[in-house]
C-alpha cells in the first residue's frame, strides 16, 4: 500500500509534467488541399455520444459519429473519432488546437488513422468544420480561426484565416483532388 501511495505522486507529477510541455506546442497550418489529399478519410457526421479512455499517456475522448456522407475512405455508417484530451480515472489533460465536439452537432471530419489505430482530426482543430445554414437555408462548412500559435510549413508565424463556405463548394473541391492525377487540369 505504502508502495502504491509513493507511486501516485510521482505519476501526478509526470502527467503534469506531459500536459504542459504539449499545451505548449505549436501547430503547422494545413493547406485545404493537403487537409484532402493527406486524410485518410472524410466524412460529414453528427456526434451521437462521446466518452474518455486513458492510453498511456494520453487521455483520449473519444466519439462515434453517425456517418450521413462520406467524401473518402471505406464504406461505414458509425465511427469511433479520437481526440486527444480529456478526463479520465480523475486527471484532466488538455491540448491546445484540440477542438471540442458536440453532442447531435453535425461535422465535416478530415481523418487520418495513424499506427496506433485511432481515427483523428487531420490539424487538430484545423480539420473539424461545422456544418450550418446560413441565412439563406444553404448549408455551409464552417471554422473559427484558431487562436492557437500557428506557423507555415517552412516556420514562418502565420495567423489562421478560419473556414466560411457553401457545403457543395468544399464537395466540389474535394471531389476535384481525388480525380487520377493525370485528369486534373
Amino acid at each position: 500500500m505504502s508502495r502504491r501511495c509513493a507511486s501516485l505522486p510521482l505519476v501526478t507529477t509526470l502527467l503534469a509534467s506531459l500536459t504542459l510541455a504539449l499545451s505548449a506546442a505549436t501547430l503547422e497550418q494545413l493547406s485545404e488541399a493537403r487537409l484532402i489529399d493527406e486524410s485518410t478519410e472524410i466524412v460529414r457526421g453528427t456526434v451521437t455520444y462521446c466518452t474518455q479512455t486513458y492510453r498511456q499517456p494520453v487521455i483520449w475522448t473519444v466519439c462515434e459519429v453517425a456517418v450521413t456522407e462520406r467524401f473518402k475512405g471505406q464504406p461505414a455508417t458509425k465511427i469511433l473519432v479520437a481526440i486527444p484530451g480529456g478526463t479520465a480515472s480523475g486527471f484532466r489533460q488538455s491540448f491546445e488546437g484540440s477542438p471540442t465536439l458536440t453532442r447531435n452537432s453535425e461535422y465535416l471530419f478530415f481523418l487520418w488513422q495513424g499506427k496506433s489505430g485511432l481515427k483523428q482530426i487531420m490539424g487538430l482543430s484545423q480539420g473539424l468544420l461545422n456544418i450550418v445554414k446560413d441565412a439563406n437555408g444553404n448549408l455551409m462548412v464552417a471554422r473559427a480561426k484558431a487562436e492557437d500559435r500557428m506557423v507555415t510549413p517552412e516556420g514562418q508565424p502565420v495567423q489562421d484565416p478560419g473556414v466560411n463556405l457553401r457545403l457543395s463548394d468544399m464537395r466540389s473541391r474535394i471531389s476535384s483532388r481525388q480525380q487520377p492525377r493525370g485528369a486534373r487540369q
